[in-house]
């Protein structure tokens, strides 16, 4: 004899985590085009930047480097799985968007209803 059992839908995800994809997406793109930025200063001549060729270098793949490392840890948390540990990485990140005066008016609310039970519940949080 076999029991069928009733799945109860998946309650849907609170409404601050659409607003927090967004944030993430805008950080995206702007982290490419950091990257961007610095593939740009490897192509120019460093006496078009008036700078000698080692910090032209230096400039462009760290621009490079620091766009692409920034660029995969704002996708991330649009690719990962609610968790209780992917609420803490998508906290890190509402963190890190507040010490830029520019992001700071989007980071507080994200932060306010982030911390919220039922964030914290979506992410299996206790």
């Amino acid at each position: 004899m076999t029991h069928d059992t009733v799945l109860a839908p998946p309650a849907p995800p609170p409404k601050v985590f659409f607003w927090f994809k967004v944030y993430c997406a805008v950080l995206c793109a702007l982290y490419a085009v950091v990257a961007a930025v610095g593939v740009f200063i490897l192509t120019l001549e460093p006496a078009e930047l008036d700078m000698p060729a080692a910090a032209s270098i230096a400039y462009g793949v760290l621009m490079l480097l620091l766009g692409l490392v920034f660029f995969v840890a704002s996708l991330l948390p649009c690719l990962l799985r609610p968790r209780p540990w992917v609420w803490v990485y998508d906290l890190v990140i509402i963190c890190i968007g507040m010490t830029s005066a520019c992001f700071l008016p989007a980071c507080v609310p994200l932060l306010i209803y982030w911390i919220k039970p039922e964030v914290k519940a979506h992410f299996g949080r206790v």
